[in-house]
């Protein structure tokens, strides 16, 4: 397992290292990230929440700072979650490992080998893209001292924080100290997301290889030449392969119920914050359309709002092909030869298709289901919310 860990998970593990997540390491320096990371996002939070001590309230402000200060929030349960199920974590891990061993025959390695090269390019790309927006973002906060080297002016040009912040002391002396709190904020914010959600789809897509696997083994249970040799061998070699799909079937479904019960109640938690700080960003977003120019404040805005967008479609597209899979799983067992196997193997079969027919689904707290209705169905509510702030401004 560690020759594959190295091919197809490395680039995760090694981000959820930097992180401090990574549920086998238990050392005292991981301990040490845990603090210094969570005391960053916190504290970037409570300078946030300080501005309304010295600045003068209004809803504009209040919406201005709950738009940075939700995904703040989001980000800091979700990587509180991660260390609090630590244990549930290491099992999803273990168990990839396990199954990894468990496939047999090379159609069969190939299928869970594919799912996991989709894990790593996947991987790949959001890690890309992740840091080509925090580029974007550092290059806007120092663009006043890239324009004074390039287009000079009488007066040189002053940073700006696009965060409304509150740290109590000499903005003008201590701006470069409060940048780096915003900027190693930000950055760790965006890393902590993609890591954790590329992760989750680690696991998710491992499920769907489980799934795969089952399928490839219904389809080749009850074919025409084992069907040709005599009873009571017929049966034998019938019920040993229907065997081998129920325990795959069977731990691609225990794998699912897992992570649900790990992560239901801090995901219900996180839909109810992600979905208002959607709202909120979509509303912050016009208003900086209409009122006023600042193009930094725009960027870093617009580009939350489609962050909120994708990570939306990622965990329900997530949960949509499970469903999907967990389906193929009675499709191949509803076109296969079960009418010509005996009446016992047939009964077993019946079985299979009872179970496989009742879909897979990735659900929080039974309230909501992971699918691109769900998608819909979270984005149409975001933006129900959006009109209603929209017609009480």
């Amino acid at each position: 397992m560690y020759d594959i860990e190295e091919r197809y998970y490395k680039l995760n593990h090694n981000f959820i290292k930097m992180l401090g997540l990574w549920p086998c390491q238990k050392t005292y320096f991981a301990r040490i990230q845990k603090i210094l990371f969570i005391g960053i996002l916190c504290g970037y939070i409570i300078a946030q929440l300080l501005s309304f001590l010295t600045m003068q309230f209004s809803v504009n402000l209040l919406l201005k700072v709950l738009s940075f200060v939700f995904p703040t929030l989001f980000v800091t349960i979700k990587y509180c979650t991660f260390i609090i199920q630590a244990d549930n974590v290491k099992h999803l891990v273990e168990q990839i490992r396990y199954d990894w061993k468990l496939v047999k025959g090379k159609l069969e390695i190939d299928i869970i080998k594919k799912y996991a090269d989709n894990v790593r390019f996947i991987t790949m790309i959001a890690i890309v893209c992740c840091h080509c927006g925090i580029l974007c973002y550092i290059t806007l906060q120092l663009l006043p001292l890239i324009l004074n080297v390039i287009a000079p002016l009488n007066e040189s040009r002053s940073l700006k924080l696009i965060a409304v912040t509150e740290y109590f002391l000499n903005r003008e002396k201590y701006i470069w100290v409060m940048l780096l709190h915003e900027i190693i904020a930000v950055y760790l914010r965006m890393v902590t997301l993609c890591s954790t959600i590329m992760a989750i789809m680690m696991y998710i897509l491992h499920a769907c290889a489980l799934f795969k696997v089952a399928s490839y083994r219904m389809e080749n249970a009850i074919q025409e030449d084992v069907l040709a040799i005599r009873n009571p061998l017929k049966e034998y070699l019938l019920y040993q392969r229907i065997v081998h799909v129920v325990l795959i079937h069977r731990r691609a479904i225990g794998y699912i119920e897992l992570w649900i019960s790990s992560f239901t109640v801090p995901f219900t938690i996180l839909i109810l914050i992600g979905v208002s700080s959607l709202s909120v960003n979509l509303f912050h977003l016009l208003q900086l359309i209409i009122v006023t120019d600042d193009v930094n404040e725009m960027y870093a805005v617009f580009m939350s709002v489609i962050l909120h967008f994708s990570y939306m479609f990622i965990i329900n597209y997530g949960g949509e092909i499970v469903q999907n899979h967990g389906m193929q799983v009675f499709e191949a067992t509803y076109n296969g030869l079960w009418y010509a196997a005996p009446p016992r193997t047939q009964k077993l079969v019946l079985f299979i298709m009872q179970r496989a027919i009742v879909k897979i689904n990735l659900t929080c707290g039974n309230i909501f289901v992971a699918s691109l209705e769900g998608f819909l169905t979270l984005a149409s509510t975001a933006v129900s919310y959006f009109t209603v702030i929209y017609s009480t401004r």
